[in-house]
This record gives C-alpha cells, sequence and structure tokens, in this order.
C-alpha cells in the first residue's frame, strides 16, 4: 500500500502545476500578440522605406537625372549580414536599381502587401506604382528573419520561464512549509500528550482555517477528559462501595458455616440473601451510572415520546411494591397526552430511581405519585414525582445529587446513587433538575423541566 501524499507535496504539485498552465497560457498570448506587433512593425518599416525612395526616385525623373542613378554602382564592402535579409528594387522604364541579392521581382505584383517567393525563399513585399512616371518600386523582407527573430523571442521568453520555474517552486516549498508550522505544533503537542495531560491545545496564533479544527480537537478533549475522570471515578467508588456489601456478605457466610443453632444459620443466611440483593442493586446502579456517563445527547437514540403514557406504564409495575409499604401511587396530568425529544429507556430509569426513593423514604400511610404538566407560559414540561415523607432540610438540598451519598435516615436501603442518575439523565436531555423540600404545606417533589417540549 503507497503512503499517502503530505499536504505540502499536494499544495506544491497543486500550485506549479496551475503556475505552470497560467504561464504557458500567457506565453502562448504573448508570443502571438509579440508575432502580430513584430509583423506590424516590419510591414510598416517596409511601407516607409518604399515611400521613402518612391519620393527621391520620382524627384530624379521629373529633373531629368535618371540616367545618373543607373550608372550608380551599389558598395556592398561594408554590408551588414542582416542586409542579405532586406532588399529593394526600382524601375521605370530600362533603368533598373536594386540592392545586392534582390529577387527578380515580378512586375505583376499587386500594389502594397504580398508574399512572394524566389528561389525557394519567402519574402514579404510592398509595393508602389506611379501610373504617369511607370515608376515601379519593390521593398521586400524575408520571411525566414522574422520567423528567426520570433524564435529568439520565444526562446528567450521560456528559457527565463523554465529558469525561473525551479526557483518559484523553492519558495512555495518555503511559503508552504512556513504555512503549515501551525499544524506541526499542532502534532508536536498532540504527541507530548498522554492520558494523564490531556491539556487543550492553544488557539491564539492559530490560522484562521486552523481555528476550527483546535476547537473541535479541544472540544473532543474535553469529552475525553471527562470520560477518563468518570471512568476513574467510577472503579474508585465501585471498588469502595462493593468492597462494604462484600465483607459483610462473607461475615454472614461465615457465621453461617460455624452455627450450629439452625434458628442462627437461617438467621445468617437471610442475611447473606438481603447483603447479595444489595450488592446486585448497587451493581445495576453502577452498570445504569456508567452507561449514563458514557452517553451525551449526541451519542443517544432520541425520540418523541409520550410522558403520559411512559408514566402510566411505570406506575403500573410499581403498584404492587407500593401496597405492600401501604403507601398509595397517584398520577395526575391536565393533558392526554405530551410529547418531548427524549431517549424513552434514561427517562423510564430516573422516573424508577424517583419512585423508588419516594417509596423507601416515605412511611405508611403516605401518598407518592407523578404529576405531569406543560408551563403555559414557556412551554416546558414538567414531570415531578413527589411524596409527602418528612422531605429534607433546604441547606441539604445541594448535597442530594452527590455520589453515594445518602440521607441521614440510613435505615433505608439503598446505593446512594440514584438521584446522581437522575441528574445525569437530566443532563443528557438538557432538563433542568429542581428540588422543593417538603414544609408543613407542600409535599417533598423532584422535577424534571424539559426544554425542548412539544
Amino acid at each position: 500500500m503507497s503512503s499517502p501524499i503530505s499536504i505540502r507535496k499536494r499544495l506544491l504539485i497543486t500550485l506549479i502545476g496551475l503556475i505552470g498552465v497560467t504561464w504557458l497560457g500567457v506565453f502562448v498570448l504573448i508570443s502571438k500578440d509579440s508575432t502580430h506587433e513584430l509583423e506590424e512593425i516590419y510591414d510598416a518599416s517596409l511601407a516607409q522605406n518604399a515611400r521613402i525612395l518612391f519620393g527621391l526616385l520620382q524627384q530624379e525623373v521629373k529633373e531629368g537625372e535618371l540616367e545618373l542613378l543607373s550608372d550608380i554602382e551599389l558598395n556592398s564592402d561594408r554590408m551588414h549580414a542582416y542586409e542579405l535579409n532586406i532588399a529593394f528594387w526600382a524601375s521605370i522604364g530600362k533603368v533598373t536599381i536594386q540592392s545586392s541579392g534582390a529577387p527578380e521581382f515580378l512586375t505583376a505584383l499587386p500594389d502594397g502587401f504580398s508574399d512572394y517567393t524566389f528561389n525557394g525563399s519567402k519574402w514579404r513585399v510592398f509595393t508602389l506604382r506611379d501610373r504617369e512616371t511607370d515608376l515601379v518600386i519593390h521593398t521586400a523582407q524575408k520571411l525566414e528573419a522574422r520567423e528567426e527573430l520570433v524564435a529568439y523571442l520565444i526562446k528567450d521568453t521560456l528559457s527565463v520561464n523554465i529558469l525561473i520555474l525551479p526557483v518559484m517552486g523553492l519558495l512555495i516549498w518555503w511559503g508552504i512549509s512556513s504555512s503549515l508550522k501551525p499544524l506541526k505544533q499542532l502534532v508536536d503537542e498532540a504527541g507530548a500528550m498522554d492520558s494523564h495531560s490531556l491539556r487543550p491545545f492553544n488557539i491564539e496564533d492559530a490560522p484562521s482555517e486552523v481555528s476550527p479544527l483546535i476547537t473541535a480537537l479541544n472540544q473532543l478533549l474535553e469529552r475525553l477528559n471527562l470520560a477518563i475522570e468518570n471512568e476513574r471515578r467510577f472503579t474508585s467508588d465501585a471498588a469502595h462501595e462493593l468492597r462494604t456489601p462484600l465483607a459483610g456478605l462473607k461475615v454472614q457466610l461465615q457465621v453461617a458455616l460455624r452455627a450450629d443453632d439452625p434458628q442462627q444459620k437461617a438467621n445468617a443466611m437471610k442475611k447473606a440473601v438481603e447483603g447479595i440483593d444489595r450488592a446486585t442493586h448497587l451493581v445495576n446502579q453502577l452498570l445504569t451510572l456508567a452507561r449514563a456517563d458514557r452517553e451525551d445527547a449526541g451519542t443517544l437514540v432520541m425520540g418523541r415520546v409520550d410522558l403520559v403514557s411512559l408514566s402510566e406504564n411505570i406506575l403500573s409495575t410499581m403498584k404492587a411494591e407500593a401496597l405492600q409499604l401501604g403507601i398509595k401511587l397517584n398520577f395526575t396530568t391536565d393533558q392526554r397526552s405530551i410529547y418531548v425529544e427524549c431517549e424513552p429507556t434514561m427517562i423510564e430509569i430516573a422516573l424508577r430511581n424517583l419512585l423508588e426513593n419516594a417509596l423507601r423514604y416515605t412511611a405508611p400511610p403516605a401518598q407518592a405519585g407523578i404529576d405531569l404538566t406543560r408551563s403555559s407560559t414557556s412551554g416546558e414540561v414538567i414531570l415531578s414525582v413527589w411524596d409527602t415523607g418528612k422531605g429534607i432540610p433546604p441547606e441539604a438540598v445541594a448535597q442530594m445529587f452527590q455520589r453515594f451519598k445518602r440521607g441521614s435516615d440510613n435505615s433505608a436501603s439503598g446505593s446512594g446513587l440514584g438521584l446522581s442518575i437522575v441528574q445525569r439523565i437530566g443532563d443528557i436531555h438538557n432538563a433542568q433538575v429542581s428540588v422543593n423540600p417538603a414544609s408543613k404545606t407542600t409535599k417533598f417533589s423532584i422535577s424534571l423541566r424539559f426544554k425542548t417540549a412539544r
């Protein structure tokens, strides 16, 4: 499997490719325009030379000195090599004047510009003709000379581009490397981290394109820190809380093994079973809390749930237990159905924990139940679990949701995790958890206020 191409190489290849294509397009356009402009300049020069020569010869004809012109010999000793590529030819009657190496032009050439081939060479010709004196003048230039100049121009321009391209590549490489330094710093910071030092990345000097990535990574690190902390806390709490019931269970089993009295053995076995039940309840609560700590609004599968139907189902499953304890369960609501976006299993766990607390800390003859209403002002759905027990003092409300924190009545069985689970489930659903301590005129209640009610 081939190794992936780095961002640096991708950018370098892309930029050099784009610059190369752009230069090629510009080079083609410049070459085309330059060739056209050179043609225009050379043609203008031919026309100008022809008119100058035409004016001189026309004056000589009028003054009758044309015979003298026919005797002039043109000196070619000091001729520039480039002059071999240009020529002129003039004729009037039997008199002909032409430059050295000039082709034998046909008098049938049209006036103005035309192309003419002589001895395999192509010439660009400009012709002037005087109808009164029959004076004909041709000025010409080899197309080969023009093509050679254009070729030199193209070659020089292309050579400069080819020489500049590697230098441009090095500058682009340096610029890309400098621009990617924040990513390298990000990699170095991430490589220096471990599970014991997950600190957020520095976002102050980060480019705007990298800032969203760093922000997302910091949010991920925050969630990861929370998950690791919850995992450590869960392990510590589980080890601490399981140690006591397991030790008690071991003691009761040892008593049962050593007891000779059947009644003493039966009592020890009964206490051992109760210890197993408490340990089982604690393990179930720990597992529930561990799941709640792992979940959030993004991982739960939310659905549109009718809280009226959900509350009625939970109350029906707990009526038998309430009757055994001599406690009456009630359910009140002002609507036939109230829907919220939630995960039904989690809400069921929260309600069951609240109702179990209500039954556990309420002595008969007493009542407990669920009130379900919708606020007429804010539209929030308020789900309250209440009981007519003695409640708690207001100063104890702040400690209620601490893990393994139990009420002052330690005679009641429990793990001290129920309200922590309720609080966590409320946080996941963006539902505010509030407590109304009992007084002489009010009932003790814990409410979940769903802000995203429908």
